[in-house]
């Protein structure tokens, strides 16, 4: 295995496994504080200058609207973000969106869900119900890109729609998704924890926390155990040494086997989350050319067809 970001893989493996260490058996972090940590760190990122990023209360909750200066846009992005149920942001989610906005014209709007365990399950997914519900209307072409635990929530929303809705959503993208919950999902068996900064027993504790005695089987809580009838084209994304790349996998196949179109994009050596830094990370930036790839393929599609149609 070639090295990551010029470092042995010894000393990252080893890097990871002294901070578990520390944040669980020495510190004792818990989400909340991870949360508090993650969110302060984040307001020191100014955001690319020619970007509009405001904050707006809809249904209740806040989400964060970004869009380039001056435009218009006639195309949106529904982003759920990731974080373990239990943090994430706007902020911390903002570089990413940044970037995709600039490399688009699109408008991202980032809704700041309910978050675990202050909130568990179902709360956050009933808010992005009522997001979507303000969203959908507002643009030509609509997109959903999810990250991480938002993945599963964004699916499990996806779900919740009727085939209809399905049908009028230009495309999904879904970096590194965690889409089974379950103590012996594929993900937790592998527990490829070498390669990141959490392990299987924290993602059993953010589940926990999520779920608050709720059956991780049942659907909402394990979109891949669902149906995927009528969903739209969709972007895989995942590093094949990353903790939930079985996930990934997993998904991808029954996607395929319901006849969903499927694009498929693998980093060799990327850490999980690499895609939230494209300002420092070629990986990321890769992404962002990926994600702005299959936007532009999806819209004009859809203006090929109302031209012929």
């Amino acid at each position: 295995m070639k090295p990551l970001w010029n470092l042995p893989p010894k000393f990252i493996s080893t890097t990871h496994s002294l901070g578990r260490f520390l944040r669980r058996d020495v510190v004792g972090l818990t989400p909340v504080q991870i949360r508090l940590a993650l969110d302060s760190l984040s307001r020191l990122y100014p955001g690319p200058a020619d970007v509009h990023f405001s904050y707006e209360m809809r249904q209740g909750m806040q989400v964060a609207r970004l869009r380039r200066k001056r435009d218009k846009p006639n195309h949106g992005v529904f982003f759920v973000h990731g974080g373990g149920f239990a943090f994430g942001s706007a902020r911390t989610h903002r570089a990413i969106a940044s970037a995709l906005t600039k490399e688009t014209g699109c408008e991202v709007w980032i809704p700041e869900y309910p978050l675990a365990p202050e909130c568990p399950f179902p709360a956050a997914l009933e808010a992005l119900d009522a997001m979507w519900t303000e969203f959908k209307s507002q643009y030509e072409t609509v997109f959903v890109l999810a990250d991480s635990a938002g993945g599963s929530l964004a699916l499990a929303m996806m779900q919740r729609l009727s085939n209809e809705e399905r049908n009028n959503i230009q495309g999904l993208m879904l970096l590194s998704p965690w889409v089974d919950l379950r103590s012996n999902s594929m993900s937790s068996r592998a527990d490829s924890n070498s390669w990141s900064p959490f392990g299987r027993l924290d993602m059993l504790e953010y589940a926990t926390h999520y779920l608050a005695g709720e059956d991780p089987k049942q659907i909402a809580a394990s979109p891949l155990l669902g149906s995927f009838e009528s969903f739209p084209p969709t972007l895989i994304e995942t590093s094949a040494v990353e903790y939930l790349h079985p996930d990934a996998c997993a998904l991808k196949e029954r996607l395929l086997a319901e006849a969903v179109e499927v694009f498929w994009r693998e980093e060799e050596n990327s850490l999980h989350g690499w895609q939230l830094f494209p300002d420092i990370l070629p990986e990321a930036k890769r992404s962002i050319t990926a994600m702005s790839q299959f936007m532009d393929e999806k819209r004009f599609e859809v203006t090929k067809h109302q031209m012929l149609g």
